[in-house]
């Protein structure tokens, strides 16, 4: 009987294929110096690739002649940070995947596509350290781009429009939890709105610096622009965000400016993602 791969522990995966493992990153020594790869990072790449697909130990030989080496040498690199690495995977999968965005989503989908590559980055350590080099990285990277578009689908179900002739909802002090839910529905909707009228680039520095907790220099390094500019171009969108929100909350739900603003400060973040509460919060 075939002995699991956990059954090794990565000393032993060392030991009895680190031949085998130097082989492979003579295949891609060339590109990883590139973007300053060590063996001991293809290393253990190749064994959380092993951990992953749950590899018994007489198949391992297999398993890592068969996977997309160079693939997974960029992935790895991504993962520890490499600015180079970062660089080479988007020029070279950016288009790729927004092509693979606008058939899914249409307008929206180099949108979709380019928050993805936000997010891995921001999520580096988990997200794409759990790509295994099984398949090509573009073709996980369009799988991946699937799910966040489904699950976007899903999120946007809970978005509720109220009723023009809804009661004004400012809210007490101490407001109940059906009011309090009331007035998380009316952010959040106003939000989604506020955040689709922005031009794309503002929208995608707003989603790299507060959603993924990017800094300002790798939220600007992603969209192409200086650190600078970056800057600029949050303070703008942040003032054009506060500024529709506040009109559609007039508009829509019949509120005077000063209790628009009390809304959306007293909004119940603990219902929602910390970021969008530390925009609000912060920044009107």
């Amino acid at each position: 009987m075939a002995t699991p791969a956990n059954a090794l522990d990565f000393a032993g995966f060392r030991a009895r294929h680190g031949a085998l493992v130097a082989e492979l990153f003579g295949q891609v020594r060339e590109q990883a110096e590139t973007y300053t790869l060590d063996a001991e990072t293809f290393l253990t790449a190749l064994w959380r690739s092993i951990e992953k697909s749950k590899v018994a130990e007489d198949k391992i030989a297999a398993h890592l002649r068969a996977l997309r080496i160079a693939d997974v040498a960029l992935a790895a690199a991504c993962v520890e940070g490499s600015a180079k690495a970062w660089e080479i995977l988007l020029e070279t999968l950016r288009a790729p995947l927004r092509a693979a965005g606008r058939s899914m989503a249409g307008d929206r989908g180099e949108e979709l596509a380019d928050s993805l590559f936000g997010e891995l980055y921001a999520k580096r350590a988990s997200k794409l350290a759990s790509y295994a080099g099984r398949s090509s990285l573009a073709g996980w990277l369009r799988a991946v781009l699937q799910q966040s578009w489904i699950d976007r689908l899903r999120s946007e179900k809970h978005v509720v429009q109220m009723d023009d002739d809804a009661p004004e909802p400012a809210a007490p002090p101490a407001a109940d939890a059906v009011e309090q839910s009331q007035n998380a529905r009316i952010v959040r909707g106003a939000l989604a709105s506020g955040m689709a009228a922005l031009p794309p680039r503002q929208k995608l520095l707003l989603d790299f610096y507060y959603s993924h907790g990017l800094t300002l220099r790798e939220a600007a390094a992603l969209v192409g622009v200086h650190e600078a500019t970056a800057s600029r171009e949050l303070d703008r969108a942040r003032a054009a965000l506060k500024s529709h929100l506040t009109e559609i909350l007039r508009r829509e739900h019949r509120l005077e400016a000063h209790a628009a603003e009390a809304l959306l400060l007293n909004w119940d973040h603990a219902q929602e993602t910390a970021a969008p509460s530390v925009l609000l919060k912060e920044r009107l």
